[in-house]
């Protein structure tokens, strides 16, 4: 716990979650989870949905 507290207050993570927010934004991110495929958004409504599209991804 001590290195989660040590990393939480540490202001270098605040910048990085606010860069980490401002590119989900300028993505259309509006919730998580929020899956990209090869720099597509996509939208699987369940594991499989998600398992097939890495696996097409990765024939292609």
């Amino acid at each position: 716990m001590a290195a989660f507290d040590q990393a939480y207050a540490d202001p270098a993570t605040a910048a990085r979650v606010q860069l980490d927010v401002a590119d989900g934004r300028a993505l259309g991110v509006q919730g998580t989870p929020t899956f990209f495929l090869n720099g597509e958004r996509i939208q699987p409504h369940s594991q499989q949905d998600l398992a097939q599209a890495f696996g097409k991804a990765l024939t292609e």
